[in-house]
């Protein structure tokens, strides 16, 4: 699966400004495109397109799959964090 994910990215990493998975940064030097390579001393991450649990990624197929550089990759799980933090229902007054 790993290199079904690193081919159809052509090795690079798939993070875009506009799209629903991006990072929140703005690669603008690249027009909003990370170009960051798959090198075997920086390899790129393969990272769920939706915010999901470790055990249900492992079951998603390989088409749900981005490939983020390093950078990118901290960026986009600290973002999910702070969505996810931000998401927790307060629970209810017991009186």
């Amino acid at each position: 699966m790993i290199g079904q994910v690193i081919a159809r990215a052509a090795g690079t990493c798939q993070c875009r400004a506009d799209s629903s998975t991006a990072c929140g940064r703005p690669h603008k030097s690249t027009g909003g495109t990370c170009l960051i390579p798959h090198l075997p001393e920086r390899p790129l991450h393969i990272v769920p397109r939706a915010d999901v649990r470790p055990e249900r990624a492992a079951a998603l197929p390989a088409e749900e799959f981005m490939a983020l550089c390093d950078g990118c990759h901290a960026a986009l799980l600290a973002m999910r964090r702070k969505s996810r933090v931000r998401a927790v229902p307060v629970p209810d007054a017991l009186f």
